[in-house]
């Protein structure tokens, strides 16, 4: 009986030597957080869109830190025998302007994208990705992307 006495002391002992530790101090939010882009509506581009065709694509994002920009970059994706070469490049810059729907639960932005005439060499297949990125003040970002789209010759 003693020795369970003593036991059990000693744990009392150990159990309030300890702090309790936050890995941040309570209450407080840290602005190093990433965006969060929403995929429940669909992100798509038509299939084998002609040069000229617009694309409108829903972005629906929410974020804890202010948001700076949204991105809009095209990923053109040529292949020839096998061998890819793919040029990225951004097609347009947002800034952020707050426009929360209620009904969609986040920040909403229609993007507007218009298929280019995009070169190829002879024999070669070209798809199109297209990525929507957000972007905070904290410069952390998140992007969303369409699937490959294969876009017909001229």
């Amino acid at each position: 009986m003693k020795t369970q006495l003593l036991c059990a002391f000693a744990a009392l002992l150990v159990l309030a030597s300890c702090e309790r530790q936050f890995p941040t101090t309570p209450g407080v939010i840290s602005q190093d957080f990433y965006p969060i882009i929403q995929t429940t509506n669909p992100w798509t581009i038509p299939a084998n869109p002609r040069p000229g065709t617009v694309v409108t694509l829903e972005m629906i994002f929410n974020s804890y830190s202010p948001a700076k920009e949204i991105n809009l970059y095209q990923v053109i994706n040529r292949t020839v025998s096998g061998t890819v070469t793919r040029d990225t490049t951004r097609s347009a810059t947002f800034p952020y302007q707050a426009a929360y729907s209620q009904a969609k639960g986040g920040d909403t932005l229609l993007v507007s994208y218009t298929i280019p005439a995009i070169s190829r060499p002879t024999g070669a297949t070209v798809s199109l990705i297209l990525i929507g990125e957000v972007v905070t003040q904290a410069n952390l970002n998140k992007r969303r992307a369409t699937t490959a789209v294969t876009v017909p010759a001229m």
